[in-house]
């Protein structure tokens, strides 16, 4: 889930990363793998697959000859993967580090490549994912998950407002933005992947509330991309940036916080440039972000 630019930040913040890995991340790239439908014996690459939420399942699904090729840019991230691999007994599963937008693709293409929260983090979402279809073979399947609408509910307002007074610059505190907002509904996720020449495409909507501990969510602040804001930050405003940002979510009173994600899966049907479908011409440059700013997710 990272992008070029923020693989030595966020290796200092996946101790705390991982802390959700049971109630967020696991269940997302649980639910990623069963809508990817993979058969035994098959080529998976999981890119930007972090510590293993969804290359280990995919791994177990494909077993016991299937292999997969899991790629990230955070080396740490990686390490824990293996662990995890090893704790649970799975072998057939090959961490590596790399950028998955420079990634080869294997004599013929992958049968299969599944990014789950990924895209979101590409300087430019629609070229990242056409570069990853560039991997798939003929006849493959992309499976890709992203935020649906609504998702994250206050959390980039709240951070936002818990790191301003410790930034004396506007320009120091980016506006924490989801690029795919404009395709966070099932029917526009399908229509953006069609522009994509997918075919046979499926979109599951998955929900997932996460609960509302400011404990538990202040390791998303410190172990993801938001990270990027804390740093440089003395240990004392990095602590009052906690407490302010702890202080604004038990205002909220939210027992649970909305993580529901969008799974969307489809087959590559082309080797001419893709066509823009009528009802998906208005989405094909969704996801270009206007500059490099940290993105949840």
């Amino acid at each position: 889930m990272e992008p070029r630019d923020v693989a030595a930040g966020l290796a200092e913040g996946v101790e705390s990363f991982d802390r959700l890995f049971s109630a967020l991340w696991s269940p997302i790239g649980a639910a990623t793998v069963k809508a990817a439908r993979l058969r035994p014996g098959v080529h998976v690459l999981d890119a930007c697959c972090d510590s293993g939420a969804s290359a280990i399942p995919a791994a177990e699904q494909v077993s016991p000859h299937g292999v997969v090729d899991a790629v990230d840019l955070a080396e740490s991230s990686l390490e824990r993967g293996r662990a995890k691999a090893t704790i649970r007994g799975v072998s057939n599963v090959r961490f590596m580090h790399g950028d998955v937008l420079d990634w080869p693709a294997p004599t013929g293409g992958y049968d299969a490549v599944v990014c789950s929260l990924g895209i979101s983090s590409f300087p430019d979402v629609a070229a990242g994912t056409e570069r990853l279809l560039r991997l798939v073979r003929p006849g493959g399947r992309l499976t890709v998950t992203i935020w649906s609408q609504g998702a994250l509910g206050p959390l980039p307002e709240l951070i936002h407002r818990a790191v301003v007074p410790e930034r004396p610059r506007p320009a120091d505190v980016p506006w924490l933005v989801n690029p795919l907002q404009p395709m966070g509904t099932q029917r526009l996720f399908r229509d953006w992947l069609a522009a994509r020449s997918l075919s046979f495409i499926d979109v599951q909507y998955v929900p997932l509330a996460v609960p509302g501990d400011p404990d538990l969510l202040w390791s998303l602040v410190s172990g993801t991309r938001c990270r990027g804001l804390l740093d440089g930050l003395p240990v004392a405003a990095v602590e009052r940036v906690r407490r302010r940002f702890t202080a604004g979510l038990l205002a909220e009173g939210r027992e649970t916080i909305d993580f529901s994600v969008l799974v969307g899966t489809g087959t590559l049907r082309r080797v001419a440039p893709p066509r823009s479908p009528r009802s998906a011409r208005s989405l094909l440059a969704v996801g270009r972000p206007i500059g490099p700013v940290p993105r949840i997710g």
